[in-house]
């Protein structure tokens, strides 16, 4: 397992913590790829709504 690519909901964090203690080489937050479309997606909603 090299990455983990999800979105930026609380749930994966917590995943990520318990397959570090599981597996032996995986980094945990060093190796999370959060979703760059997710991240996007939330930035334009938040430039957009003043505008709403």
């Amino acid at each position: 397992l090299f990455t983990v690519t999800c979105d930026n909901a609380s749930a994966n964090t917590a995943m990520l913590e318990d397959l570090e203690y599981q597996l032996e080489h995986f980094l945990g937050k060093k190796m999370h790829v959060r979703c760059f479309t997710h991240t996007v997606n939330l930035a334009a909603k938040g430039v957009l709504q003043p505008f709403e």
